[in-house]
Parts: C-alpha cells; structure tokens; sequence
C-alpha cells in the first residue's frame, strides 16, 4: 500500500492514466484510506436518477426513500445556489447578471474610443483603478504581468490616454498605477472605465443617485402612468357619444397605438439620444407631450384623436422615458434593483393619481376637454423638473448631426439582424409580446367590464386606481425578488399567478368587493414583463450582443400591441348580459398561459447556459486535481464534492426529453 501510494505521488503512473473512465481513474488510484473512505461515502447525488440499495433484501420504505431522494436533490441544488451566490460576489459577474441598455451604450462608446486611439488590443490600459476596483476577483481581472513592452510602446500608450508621456518598461508602468490586460479584459473594466482619464470609476450606489432615481420615477409618474389612465377615458369614450360615428374599435386602437408608439421606437430613440443627447431628446418628447394634451383638448373630429392622443402621445411617452432609463445604470450596481424599483414606483403611482383625477374631473367638467389640458400641464412641468435635475454621472458625448457615418453607425448597433439567428432571444421576444399584450388588455378591460356589471363610473376609476397602487407596491418587490431566488423562478411563479387569477378569479368575480381584491392580487404580479425583460435578456445574451437584442424584443412584438384592446372589444358580446367580456377574459388568460411556456422554455435554456459552464469548469478542475499533489487531509474531501458535481452534471445535461423537462423542473436559483 506504502509503494503504491509512493508511485501515484511521485508520477501517477501506471494503470490510473489507461482507465476509461474519469471518475474510476481517480478512484482506483486513491490510496489506502482514500480508497476506503471513498467506499465508505454514500453514492454522490445518485439519488438524482434512483435510489439504490446495496443489500437488496434490505429495501428502503417509500417515506424512507422519498426523504432520501429529497435530501440529495437539496444538496445539489444547494451546491448550485451556493456557486451562483459566490458569482454574485464577483463584481463583474455582478454586472453582467443585472447588465443594463446604459452598460451596453457605454461599452459601445468605449470601444469606438479604443479603435479611434488605434491602440492594438493587447495594449489597452486602465490607469489608477479606484478602491472599488480592487473587490474584483482574480478571475475577473487578469493582470498581464508576464509581457513587457518596449518604452515607444508604453510612450504611444500614455500619449493616447493623455497621460505624461514618458518612456518605461512594464514596471515603470505599474509604478504609475498603470496595469496591462489582456484583449478579454473584464466587462465591468471595458464598461465603467473613463476613457478621458483612463480610470476604472465604479458606480457609487448612493449619493446624487438618490436624486437621479426620484427624477426617473418623475418622468415615469407622468408617462406611463399617466398613460394608464386611459382606461377611464376609454370607458367614457365608450359610454358617451363623444365623437359622432366613431366605434368601440376606434377607440380601442386610439389605446393601443399610444402603447404601441411608445414601445417601438425605443430603439429608434435610443439612436436619437446617442445623436443629438440625452436632454435634448427629452424636452422635443416633452413639448410633442405638451402640443399632444393641449390640441386633443380642441379636437372635434376622430382622425383628430387619432393623431394627437394616439400618435403624438404614444412619441412623446418613447421620446421622454427611454432617455431616463439609460441613467441610473451609471449611478449604482449593487444597489441597481433597489433605485430601479423606486423609480419603477412611478408607473404605479402616476397611475393612482391621474386615474383617480381623471374621472374626478369628468364628473366635475363634463367632459374629457378640460381634463386633457390640465394633465397635459401638470404632466409637462414635472417632466422638466425631472429634465431639469437629472444628471449623467459619466456622459457619454452625442456623436452629433454632422457625421453621417456616425449616425449610420448608431442604427447599425441598435438594428443588428444577426440576433434573429438566436432563437432564445426570439422567445424572449415572443414571451414579452405574449406578457405585454395580456397586460395591456386587462388594465385598459377593467374598468368597462366593472361599468358592464353595473358599477357606476367612479367606482370603475377606482379599481383602475386600485390596480396601480397595486403595481407601485409590486413592481419593486419582484425586482429585489428576482435578484434573491432567481429572475425566472420568479417571473415563471408571478406568471402562473396570473393565469390563475384570470380564470379562477376575474371570471367569477361580480360586486366591487371581489373586484377590489382581484385588482389587488393582479396588480402586485401583471408588471412582470416590465421589470424582468431586461434582466432576462442579460442572462441570455452576452454585453457585447445586449443592445441589439434588447431592441429586438422590444420592436418586433410592439405591432401586435396595437391592436390589443381591438382584439378586447371583438370579443365582447354584449347580448350575454351575465358577462360580456367573457371571452375577452379567456382569451387573456391562454396569453398568459402562451407566456407561462415560453418562459418555462427560456428557463431550461438559462439552466443549461449555467450547468454546461460549471461542468466544464468542473471537468477541469478534476483534471488539475489529478495532475497535483495531495495532502491528506483535503485530498479526499475536494474530489467527493467535484465528483459529485460532475455526476450531477453529466445526469442533468443528458439527452432526451425526460432530461429536458429535468431541467426545467431543477429548482436552482436562476
């Protein structure tokens, strides 16, 4: 036993290098007590595929054996959780999971600076990294401290970045606070390094942050949330005979044209700010914002609706809020879902407030005139307030109006096709329209259904005020709910709540009573489109392909959005006097059922994205374990945990369907 322990010490040759597998390689060449405490150690997640009893006359009961097979499949997602936890930790793994459409404009921005300086790849630097740069992890920042660079290099180098230019080796670089990467840098140094200065400035989670996250809840106040409140005048619109000759569906399509505008040209306003800037694109949405309220107010004729509650709200809405979201990202990183849940607080709020003043002043006025000039001014004033406050913490300059290849180049970056051959990103797509749209007919439902069951208008108004109170309190917690137990764990239970809620509660509701607490349920879950699209793209995606993906779902399910509440109102039947929204209702419900698979899918997809890179880590890890020497207290101890994971993974991502739907069911943190 000593010779044999001596041989694989010393060389690890013989029979352990010529076993065909790798897990009875490292078995067999165990010595001694290794080999009997390995005997001695229960079959390592074996329960995963059955429990197996050595003795089989001594078989396990079914409570036994179903508290076994539940205790080991504990332990392994425990293992997995506790690997994603120790990710999290990383700074860069920090930022990719909660990457941003700011990150990605900022990243693109750096490296057009890098090709412009026309420095090789393998030269790009990063000077004075800041405290906070030093919580990253080796493995995140490989530092290149093996290549020297001859001193014209290291002078091209300090000229580039505006530093002083004198000559060194890599040494005297270092000397300086100047650090060599390699071309894979980091995706938090390639983001948050400040090109101008040449330093890593990390995100200071606080401070006129806090200021800049009020601005963004603003603007969303007096967008979309205001915009929610169209429920009540649809439902005027509806019941009076405002506009001689004008349908259901004519109104229904003036609602989803504003949703539909305000979704699509994200992207297209997205190029805009990145070429005339980000202040100037907010106050031309909020003066069309303004011009829209004020000539709805005068408008006589239908196509006049059309055109200004329709089109010229639906542009300022995508002109105002989508420039407002590139800011926070700049401002926090591990405070990101806390300051994007209190401006998300906006939407939910502003639709409280101008619901509830809506049909106030409707009752008061008589008519939607006055109503629509009051918020057109109110909503104008807050949004140049927030204009007037926020603020970039490190801008990005606008490329300008005079460079057309620029300008060329910002659509090229927002409308890469390349993205259509992913087709995980296509389900994302598919999910969010599926999920917007049930979204979009529910609220803008509610209150005509409520008025067909016999409310009166203001009790209407109110459940529409209720169901946005609702989303204030909602749509925070999902985003910090995400970030603890998983972005699609919880986006698949919220989900499923839905479609119960739909059938199981909406259809039989009748009084106000059953209403209010189905506006409550449904408006603390209906916003998990808005709040988890963007993070699910960034755990799909790489940062590099973000952008282009990110305007992908957001354009391509918008067309269908338009004819949301068309959709509704065909399927009313209004001779079913009992309940003449019925099949609208169903038919909400198998759109969120549709989401509810779409979104089972993508997590099977993430789940493998995640075992596929631990097995090979683990593989390799297995590989250095073998090739290094022992010692006898951990030598036993490492390779049960990475033989464990590696059977765990090798089980797990198997072929076959039955594998499939594993790993859809695998309830790790994802």
């Amino acid at each position: 036993m000593t010779s044999q322990s001596n041989n694989y010490v010393s060389g690890r040759s013989g029979t352990a290098s010529e076993e065909a597998s790798e897990v009875s390689s490292i078995s067999s060449s165990l010595p001694g007590s290794y080999s009997k405490d390995f005997a001695a150690a229960p079959a390592p997640i074996s329960d995963l595929q059955s429990i197996k009893s050595n003795d089989g006359s001594r078989g396990l009961s079914i409570t036994r054996t179903l508290t076994s097979r539940f205790h080991d499949i504990r332990k392994a997602v425990d293992d997995d959780n506790a690997q994603t936890d120790e990710a999290s930790a990383d700074v860069n793994k920090l930022l990719e999971s909660r990457f941003d459409v700011a990150d990605a404009l900022r990243l693109q921005h750096n490296e057009s600076l890098q090709s412009d300086l026309d420095v090789p790849a393998t030269h790009s630097t990063i000077v004075g990294a800041s405290s906070s740069a030093q919580s990253l992890s080796s493995s995140s920042v490989r530092n290149d401290t093996t290549k020297h660079k001859t001193s014209m290099d290291s002078k091209l180098m300090r000229n580039r970045l505006g530093s002083a230019s004198t000559k060194g080796s890599t040494k005297d670089l270092e000397a300086q606070g100047i650090s060599e990467f390699e071309p894979d840098q980091p995706t938090v140094k390639r983001v948050f390094t400040n090109k101008s200065t040449g330093q890593l400035e990390l995100p200071p989670d606080g401070g006129y942050g806090w200021v800049v996250t009020f601005c963004v809840f603003l603007i969303m106040f007096s967008t979309w949330g205001c915009n929610a409140s169209f429920g009540v005048d649809l439902a005027y619109y509806l019941n009076h005979d405002t506009y001689p000759g004008a349908s259901k569906y004519d109104y229904a399509l003036i609602a989803g044209l504003t949703v539909c505008l305000g979704q699509i040209l994200s992207p297209l306003v997205m190029a805009l700010m990145r070429i005339i800037g980000l202040r100037t694109t907010m106050l031309f949405g909020n003066a069309i914002m303004l011009a829209g309220y004020i000539l709805a107010s005068f408008t006589t004729k239908l196509w006049q609706l059309y055109l200004t509650q329709g089109v010229m709200i639906g542009c300022s809405i995508s002109l105002i809020f989508v420039p407002a979201t590139t800011v926070l990202p700049g401002w926090f990183l591990k405070k990101r879902a806390v300051a994007m849940g209190v401006s998300l607080l906006g939407t939910g709020a502003g639709g409280v407030v101008y619901g509830l003043a809506t049909n106030k002043m409707l009752s008061d006025f008589g008519d939607t005139r006055w109503c629509l000039r009051i918020i057109g001014i109110s909503c104008t004033l807050s949004v140049l307030a927030a204009t007037a406050l926020i603020r970039e913490r490190n801008p990005t300059p606008a490329v300008g109006l005079r460079s057309s290849r620029a300008m060329v180049g910002q659509l090229k970056a927002m409308f890469s096709l390349k993205v259509i051959t992913k087709p995980f990103v296509s389900l994302i797509a598919l999910w969010f329209m599926f999920a917007l749209f049930a979204y979009n007919l529910m609220i803008f439902t509610l209150s005509s259904y409520a008025i067909s069951k016999g409310l009166s208008s203001h009790n209407a108004s109110t459940l529409t005020a209720i169901l946005n109170g609702s989303q204030a309190i909602g749509r925070p917690i999902m985003g910090l709910a995400g970030d603890k137990y998983g972005r699609a764990n919880v986006t698949i239970i919220l989900t499923t709540l839905l479609t119960v809620y739909m059938f199981a509660f909406w259809i039989p509701a009748h009084t106000f009573l059953q209403l209010i607490f189905f506006s409550i349920l449904v408006g603390s879950c209906v916003g998990v489109a808005n709040v988890m699209n963007t993070v699910l793209i960034a755990d799909m995606v790489k940062p590099d392909e973000f952008l282009p993906a990110w305007a992908f779902v957001n354009y391509v399910g918008a067309p269908f959005l338009l004819v949301c509440e068309v959709i509704a109102q065909a399927l009313t039947v209004p001779e079913n006097k009992s309940n003449p929204y019925l099949h609208a209702q169903i038919f909400c419900g198998c759109c969120f059922i549709a989401a509810l698979i779409l979104i089972s899918i993508l997590r099977e997809y993430s789940i493998k994205l995640k075992l596929t890179e631990r097995q090979a880590t683990t593989n390799e890890q297995l590989k250095d374990w073998k090739a290094s020497e022992y010692d006898s207290d951990s030598a036993n101890e490492d390779w049960s945990k990475l033989n464990k994971r590696k059977l765990k993974y090798d089980l797990l991502l198997g072929s076959g369907i039955k594998k499939y739907f594993m790993r859809m069911v695998y309830p790790m943190k994802v």
